[in-house]
């Protein structure tokens, strides 16, 4: 039969268990964040190896392209990427 002490008995193995697994993932989280690399202005950077940190494009690269309505189907999109929609008339047929 189910007693009050064994539904308390559960309910505490459940809360161990689960603040155990809190504390593990705290404790490896903290342990990852201390061997990440650190940029030149000493703050750890989000990347993980200096592989990474060349992968990623310079800000000063990136440009923001103004988004057109496509006349034919409605949708919004970047003229110099475009592809075609598909339909015969569409502008940007390639």
């Amino acid at each position: 039969m189910i007693s009050l002490s064994k539904i308390l008995l559960l309910a505490l193995v459940i809360g161990v268990v689960w603040f155990g697994w809190r504390w593990v993932n705290r404790i490896q989280a903290i342990g990852r964040a201390r061997s990440a690399p650190r940029r030149q202005d000493g703050r750890r950077d989000a990347a993980a190896g200096p592989a990474a940190r060349d992968a990623r494009p310079h800000p000063a690269a990136m440009e923001a392209e103004d988004m057109e309505k496509c006349p034919e189907c409605g949708a919004y999109v970047a003229p110099r990427s475009a592809v075609s929609c598909g339909r015969p008339s569409c502008p940007y047929g390639r």
